[in-house]
C-alpha cells in the first residue's frame, strides 16, 4: 500500500510504477467504516483487478481474493449488504485521487540506464555573450549622435608617409586634403561625422572611407610590412571609382600612388599622392 485516503488505499505493484484503487467497499466482505483499521501504508495485500469503470484508472479488489494464500474467490468484488449501501466519495476525494498515478507506467530503470538516457537528451548550456550587441553596439560605434557604417579593423594604423589627397574641379586645382594625421577619414554628405565632404547631391550621407593599414607582402627574400591606404564604398546609391572603375561595395581595395578617385556623379577628381611623389 502507497497511500491511505476516507475512500480506500491505493496499491503499488511491484516492478514498475502504477498505482490501483481498492475502495473502502472492496476492501473485505463486510462492513469496513474506516480504511486504516484493515490496511495501512506499507502492507502487503493481494488483489484482483476489477473491470475498467473510467477511462485511465484502474480499480482492485481484497475481498475477491483470499489473503493468506491469494487464491482467486470468484466474481468482481460486488456483494449486497452494508458495503453496497456505502455512500459515494466526495469532490474531496476526487481531489486526492488525482494526486495519484493511475494505469500502468514504464518499468523501473536501473541507474546505469537512467544516466544513459539523461546524457543523450542534455544539451550543452548556452555561454553568456558579454560583447555589445543592437542600439548598444550601435551607440558605442557613432559620432556626434551619428551611427557609423564602419568600424575600424585591428589592422588599422596612422601612416609613416605624408599622403595628400589632391582635388581637381575640371582644371581648376582645389586645396588638398593632407590624410597622413589619423588612420582613417569618412567621406560623404553627412558633415557632422564625415572627415572629407561630398556636397553633391549624387553622394551618400557616408559614402566611402579612406583607411590606412598595417599590412605584410612576402617577396622572394623577406616580408615587408608597409602602411598602406585602402578604399571601401560604405554600400552607396551611386558608387566610388578608382581609375574610372567602380569598386565592389563594403570590401577594402587598396590604393596606390597616383590612383584617381570619383564619387557617385560629381565631377570632382581625387588624385592620391605624398611628400615623395614625383622625387
Amino acid at each position: 500500500m502507497v497511500s491511505v485516503q476516507g475512500f480506500g488505499a491505493f496499491v503499488a505493484f511491484s516492478g514498475c510504477s502504477t498505482h490501483a484503487l481498492v475502495h473502502i467497499s472492496q476492501l473485505a466482505d463486510r462492513r469496513v467504516d474506516t480504511v486504516d483499521e484493515v490496511v495501512k501504508v506499507g502492507d502487503s495485500v493481494w488483489v484482483k483487478m476489477l473491470p475498467e469503470e473510467r477511462p485511465g484508472r484502474i480499480s482492485a479488489s481484497m475481498k475477491a481474493v483470499d489473503q493468506s494464500s491469494g487464491a482467486d474467490l470468484g466474481g468482481d468484488g460486488g456483494g449486497g449488504g452494508a458495503a453496497a449501501r456505502r455512500p459515494r466519495h466526495n469532490d474531496a476525494d476526487d481531489a486526492a485521487m488525482a494526486q495519484m498515478t493511475w494505469g500502468l507506467q514504464p518499468l523501473d530503470r536501473g541507474p546505469d540506464e537512467a544516466e544513459a538516457e539523461a546524457g543523450e537528451v542534455a544539451k550543452p548550456k548556452v555561454q553568456p555573450n558579454y560583447e555589445t550587441t543592437g542600439k548598444l553596439a550601435e551607440a558605442s560605434n557613432s559620432v556626434n549622435g551619428v551611427a557609423l557604417k564602419w568600424s575600424e579593423p585591428s589592422d588599422a594604423m596612422k601612416p609613416t608617409k605624408r599622403w595628400r589627397l589632391y582635388v581637381f574641379k575640371g582644371k581648376e586645382a582645389l586645396e588638398p586634403y593632407h590624410i597622413h594625421r589619423q588612420s582613417a577619414y569618412l567621406l560623404g554628405r553627412e558633415r557632422r561625422v564625415c572627415d572629407i565632404p561630398l556636397d553633391h547631391p549624387s553622394c551618400s550621407s557616408q559614402h566611402a572611407v579612406l583607411q590606412f593599414r598595417l599590412t605584410t607582402k612576402a617577396s622572394a627574400d623577406k616580408a615587408t610590412k608597409l602602411v598602406r591606404p585602402y578604399v571601401m564604398d560604405l554600400g552607396s546609391t551611386n558608387g566610388t571609382y578608382v581609375n574610372g572603375e567602380r569598386i565592389e561595395s563594403e570590401r577594402y581595395i587598396e590604393l596606390l600612388e597616383r590612383d584617381l578617385l570619383r564619387f557617385g556623379y560629381s565631377s570632382r577628381e581625387y588624385v592620391l599622392l605624398h611628400d615623395e611623389s614625383g622625387a
